[in-house]
């Protein structure tokens, strides 16, 4: 308002001093006037700004360096209404909340909105280590990642559609079932001959589950993905991939080498050991064998691995960009996955009761191989059992944790107000993910792991007419508020993988172990006085492990 008077103040000046004809400060006078009203409105109309103390400095510094209590601020303002904005640096950011705003990201603007822009600032420089004029290609290719190029595309090549081709490969090889049950059976031998291997019969033995989980469950993983022969070539793997693991958001905001160059060696070394395997696996492998059909096999393994480094190099892409695409198929692949079995296994050990009931039901899974005669898990009917996936979702509901994010291409019209065209959109996971309103059960708050959050019981008619109750998973009328791997067109094509996989580990470990649970400690190992919670340094990040580890003993069954 003080500027508003000086303007005033400076227009009777001129009238009094009679510097102008009075008609031409009337006309004057009323275009200020005007833009004084537009400037209020707008103010009005747009969300609710982020107080910024230090503006475009203080949020974007809290954003990056603790983000926890950034979003805290942000879960803060989206309880009062379902918009608010702040800058980040120098880019407008609109956050969003709300199950119809989400619907309206997921569902019609993705001709308007995408994710390109982050692939091409940082993504693919940073983290696929892509040159310039790789990035370039992709820069440059507006068609899209449907079928059909985008309208005003048309006359573009199959050849030049980069951003299709990398939609392509990824849904097309994680996806189909004829690509993802190779991949699961082979997890499972991995994992179940490695308990057999290492823990004998009816002996006890004290573990940290987060030890097992980073070690032997997250070696099984990448020896599904990228067949064992990685780790023969690079003994360090685990420590590297977990220390570019803890990296990931730095190299992902792209702040310069020479600011911070330590995640940057971190990198380069993670993604030598890929290159080191990579250069192997192409040198022996035989493109016009029988092996080029397949669905997995040793050298790459499973064949999502190789079609992507095909394309690429097919393409004239560096070697550099091959090594960056399979660590971050890696990354994507065990990220998220070993946190939330950390996290599902912790739960169910710590009560009895629990443990207990998930045992009888992955007893229902269980099945006799025709052919060994040995009892085996049938994964389709796994993946469907109630309380397992009440848990599954609990978890993923409570411990994924990052933000949504969308370029806004063309302007977009929300409730109330419309996003110009260069702002960023972002949907905080954590606010619908814990909404009272939502999730809130008597008894059972929504910041509060309860097991039978997603079950309820249905009526069910068997063969001869009788009608029994029986528990069923759940999540209708949620949908819009839970969405633990995005959604809409950009949904993770890894999902489906990733469920199996932890699934089937606890499938495992709950049917071969008689379990007891011990103690929490720290992460050095020291005793905890306080159970786990989210790591705060993993905030905004995706999936946040536990901030204390669980000691457990168990023995292996016969």
């Amino acid at each position: 308002m003080e500027s508003i008077n000086c303007s005033f103040d400076n227009l009777r000046e001129l009238v009094d001093g009679h510097y102008a004809p009075r008609g031409l400060l009337i006309i004057v006078l009323c275009v200020t006037v005007l833009v004084v009203l537009t400037l209020h409105l707008k103010a009005v109309s747009e969300p609710r700004a982020l107080a910024d103390p230090i503006p475009f400095i203080f949020n974007t510094i809290q954003f990056v360096t603790d983000n926890e209590r950034f979003m805290h601020r942000v879960s803060k303002a989206l309880e009062k209404a379902n918009s608010a904005r702040f800058y980040l640096g120098w880019k407008e950011v609109y956050l969003l909340a709300g199950p119809r705003n989400i619907q309206t990201i997921f569902g019609r603007l993705h001709d308007k909105i995408g994710n390109e822009d982050i692939m091409v600032r940082s993504v693919l420089p940073n983290l696929y280590r892509m040159s310039k004029d790789e990035v370039k290609r992709f820069a440059d290719d507006h068609s899209g990642r449907g079928r059909l190029p985008a309208p005003g595309t048309e006359n573009i090549t199959a050849d030049q559609r980069y951003w299709r081709a990398y939609e392509h490969y990824h849904t097309e090889y994680l996806v189909r079932t004829n690509h993802l049950k190779p991949m699961i059976e082979f997890f499972r031998c991995q994992f179940s001959s490695a308990l057999e291997r290492r823990y004998p019969v009816d002996e006890w033995t004290t573990i940290s589950v987060m030890d097992l989980c980073r070690s032997e469950i997250t070696e099984c993983a990448i020896s599904t993905l990228f067949g064992p022969s990685i780790f023969e070539l690079n003994p360090g793997l685990l420590d590297a991939f977990w220390a570019f693991d803890a990296n990931l958001f730095t190299l992902t905001l792209g702040f310069p080498a020479w600011l911070n160059p330590r995640p940057y060696r971190i990198r380069d070394r993670y993604y030598a050991m890929i290159g080191k395997y990579l250069d192997a696996a192409w040198s022996k492998f035989d493109w016009n064998g029988p092996s080029a059909e397949v669905f997995w096999e040793p050298l790459f393994g499973a064949r999502v691995c190789r079609e992507i480094v095909k394309w690429l190099k097919d393409d004239g892409f560096q070697a550099e960009a091959a090594a960056g695409a399979l660590g971050m198929l890696l990354m994507a692949q065990n990220s998220n996955s070993i946190p939330t079995t950390m996290w599902m296994i912790m739960e169910i050990t710590k009560d009895p009761s629990l443990l207990q009931a998930i045992r009888d039901e992955v007893a229902t899974a269980h099945k006799t191989d025709l052919e060994t005669g040995a009892l085996m898990i049938d994964s389709d009917k796994l993946v469907t059992l109630p309380l397992l996936q009440s848990v599954f979702t609990e978890v993923l509901r409570m411990h994924i944790n990052f933000n949504i994010i969308r370029h806004v291409k063309e302007p977009i019209a929300m409730k109330g107000f419309v996003i110009g065209k260069g702002s960023m959109l972002q949907v905080p996971m954590l606010v619908p993910h814990y909404d009272e309103s939502v999730w809130g059960v008597e008894g059972h708050p929504a910041k509060e792991f309860w097991a039978g959050r997603h079950l309820k019981y249905v009526e069910d008619t068997d063969e001869s007419g009788s009608v029994s109750r029986k528990l069923a998973y759940s999540m209708a009328g949620r949908s819009n508020s839970f969405f633990p791997f995005g959604g809409g067109q950009f949904i993770c094509p890894g999902r489906h993988f990733a469920k199996y996989e932890i699934l089937t580990t606890i499938a495992l470990v709950v049917s071969k172990f008689d379990i007891e649970f011990i103690e929490w400690t720290k992460l050095d190992g020291s005793p905890s006085d306080r159970p786990a919670r989210n790591d705060a340094r993993y905030c905004g990040a995706g999936a946040m492990p536990p901030d204390r580890d669980m000691k457990i003993r168990w023995k292996r069954i016969s």
